[in-house]
């Protein structure tokens, strides 16, 4: 995610290529119905803390923003090369971290987010384990996690000797050294 100007004509496109309604992306980006209404409808400014929330949520869903250009406007596109969620985390597990599975090039593959990655991300206290905060934090940095999936997929040491693929904190220092 960079740091350009969204408008609200491409928060509503990224909204509409997902297929979500305002209410889903206010839920996904953490903020009020109004936020997201107030947004699209041009009544707050874009440079605002919320609309950066709703901005990063676009892009856990899959959105890439497009800046304009001299001879083209801005827009949205669906993120390419990502894997698809299967079925999200619901559970923590103390030793192995959170699974999930993914569809990743015509496969299934169980995923475990070690905790230390989520307790980074989160930038918990890891002596205090809270299963839903772990979730959470899960889902406000899905597209980091999944990009990160698909960047350690590539590894064959990254996978156990049932095919489990683990996320660790290598992988997600990897992704952020390639933005």
């Amino acid at each position: 995610m960079n740091g350009d100007v969204i408008i609200p004509a491409q928060i509503r496109a990224g909204r509409a290529l997902l297929g979500w309604s305002q209410e889903q992306l206010a839920n996904e980006a953490g903020v009020g119905l109004s936020t997201v209404r107030d947004t699209e409808g041009e009544r707050r400014a874009a440079d605002t803390a919320a609309v950066s929330s709703i901005r990063k949520a676009l892009s856990n869903g899959g959105m890439v923003f497009i800046p304009g250009r001299k001879s083209e406007g801005p827009g949205v596109r669906l993120v390419a090369d990502r894997p698809n969620v299967i079925r999200r985390p619901t559970t923590v597990q103390q030793y192995e971290g959170i699974p999930f599975s993914v569809e990743w090039r015509g496969k299934v593959i169980t995923v475990f987010v070690w905790l230390a990655v989520i307790i980074d991300l989160g930038q918990h206290r890891a002596e205090t384990p809270d299963e839903e905060a772990y979730i959470e934090t899960f889902e406000k940095n899905r597209g980091l996690i999944l990009d990160a999936v698909a960047l350690a997929a590539v590894d064959p040491t990254n996978f156990d000797q049932f095919g489990r693929l683990y996320i660790r904190p290598k992988d997600i220092d990897a992704l952020k050294e390639r933005q």
